[in-house]
């Protein structure tokens, strides 16, 4: 839930805080499988200084014998950074993406206006059916039965029908705004995630994916689409980028 709203750039609702840790809840441990839980460790040295340190480790719920040791949240936090570098991209690039979506979506608007036009005839055809099959039973040709089970054939096809046209029109503005969003949660993430306090990184985190291993203090990332697409592109795009760079003098 809570990826598919960053996704779609909606805040979701608030939900009660239950710790102060960022990113307990949402990573496994790749040896056992178990959750991944934190905890802070206090440190006074000898001439007063006090340190405090978060360690994020496996809960051995399924496996008590678990050999997996924990990592430091900086250490961690490394981890994220790093994986929304694969993902990040150039400002321009975002830019000129968006145009391109927006001319594939007038292209697709096109489209959808056959597609609707084809099936809000057959929607009519579907309603003239209904009224026959009434006019039908009020002059007696035929019986109770065999009208009640017609109506239910056509009233059924009739709502599918329905629901398709409304699906029609909902597709094509939900892809092209959710790949909008999803071009600018890919330029700006790691940049917010460096800047952003708690609620913010624990987001950015959630919406990456929703198999988050964490083994050896390495954390692996199983992403989906349409972030995986972001993923392969960025890095012919950061090429790019940069041998632009090289050549603008």
């Amino acid at each position: 839930y809570d990826r598919v709203q960053i996704i779609l750039g909606r805040k979701g609702k608030p939900r009660p805080k239950t710790h102060i840790f960022a990113f307990t809840g949402l990573m496994r441990c790749g040896e056992c499988g178990a959750m991944i839980t934190a905890e802070e460790k206090i440190k006074r040295q000898k001439n007063g200084n006090i340190h405090h340190y978060i360690y994020y480790h496996c809960t051995r719920k399924i496996n008590p014998n678990c050999t997996q040791v924990s990592i430091e949240e900086k250490a961690l936090e490394a981890e994220i950074m790093s994986f929304l570098s694969k993902i990040e991209i150039p400002p321009e690039f975002r830019e000129w993406a968006t145009e391109e979506l927006k001319k594939a979506h007038a292209v697709e608007k096109k489209d959808r206006n056959t597609i609707l036009h084809n099936q809000q005839r057959q929607y009519d055809v579907s309603v003239r059916d209904i009224d026959a099959l009434l006019e039908m039973r009020m002059r007696g040709e035929i019986t109770a039965e065999v009208f009640s089970q017609k109506q239910k054939e056509l009233e059924g096809d009739k709502a599918q029908l329905k629901n398709a046209l409304d699906n029609v029109n909902k597709r094509i503005d939900s892809w092209i705004k959710t790949a909008e969003n999803t071009l600018t949660f890919a330029e700006k993430a790691r940049a917010e995630f460096q800047a952003g306090n708690l609620e913010k990184r624990r987001q950015i985190l959630t919406a990456l994916g929703s198999n988050l291993i964490l083994k050896d203090k390495i954390l692996s990332v199983q992403i989906e689409n349409p972030l995986i697409v972001i993923e392969k592109a960025a890095f012919e795009v950061k090429a790019i980028h940069e041998e632009n760079a090289r050549l603008e003098p």
